[in-house]
């Protein structure tokens, strides 16, 4: 019997693409089942109520199927687990795509983002490859992790616990920010933030917090 997960990805390579593989569908549910934990947890900052039993399952689609930053959150998740087990599956870039197709996201699988990752009002993110993010992530629409000079792959950024980045928050180039952090609106943040701050404006700087 097909999962809700299979019978999701299935409608959604069957609907984009003229070819797929019906072998990814199995290593999806695979995945899915080493990172369920994660992935519950993730989905219950914005839904605490989720069940704790393998109907939540079923419910957890059904939510999926409703709410894109979500969908985002856990499509994620199983491409970085996919991608764990091999960074170079060709089901990695049918599935990146899917996403910015149905959620338009673009949350790169080479980085890593800790446990209680929610996307909120999720339309028009872009998280760059080979970030470090630690957990409760939160971020809202717009926001972009990027790079601040064109064809710069050694540039990255490392993010710590507990951070907020609200619409349309820029951060670019090698940046790090603490615990706590929290970006305003359409800030662009180009230099390092101290744990437990709130930062705005472009350049943003620091508003609130230790030592203002």
């Amino acid at each position: 019997m097909a999962t809700p997960l299979a019978i999701f990805l299935r409608q959604g390579l069957g609907t984009f693409f003229t070819s797929y593989s019906a072998e990814w569908l199995d290593l999806v549910d695979e995945v899915f089942g080493e990172h369920r934990e994660i992935i519950l947890a993730d989905v219950r900052r914005k839904y605490p109520a989720l069940a704790d039993d393998p109907a939540a399952d079923t419910e957890l689609f059904h939510l999926v199927e409703l709410d894109a930053g979500l969908e985002a959150v856990v499509s994620y998740r199983l491409q970085r687990g996919i991608f764990l087990r091999d960074p170079r599956h060709p089901a990695l870039p049918y599935l990146a795509r899917l996403m910015k197709i149905r959620t338009g996201a673009e949350i790169y699988y080479s980085t890593e983002v800790g446990v209680g990752f929610l996307v909120d009002h999720g339309v028009g993110i872009v998280l760059g490859p080979r970030n470090r993010i630690g957990k409760n992530f939160t971020i809202h629409q717009g926001v972009t992790l990027g790079q601040r000079r064109l064809h710069s792959p050694g540039e990255s950024i490392t993010i710590g616990d507990d951070c907020t980045l609200f619409a349309g928050a820029k951060v670019l180039g090698t940046v790090r920010l603490g615990d706590g952090v929290r970006l305003g609106a359409n800030a662009v943040l180009l230099t390092d933030a101290e744990p437990h701050c709130t930062y705005a404006g472009i350049p943003a700087v620091k508003v609130s917090g230790a030592n203002t």
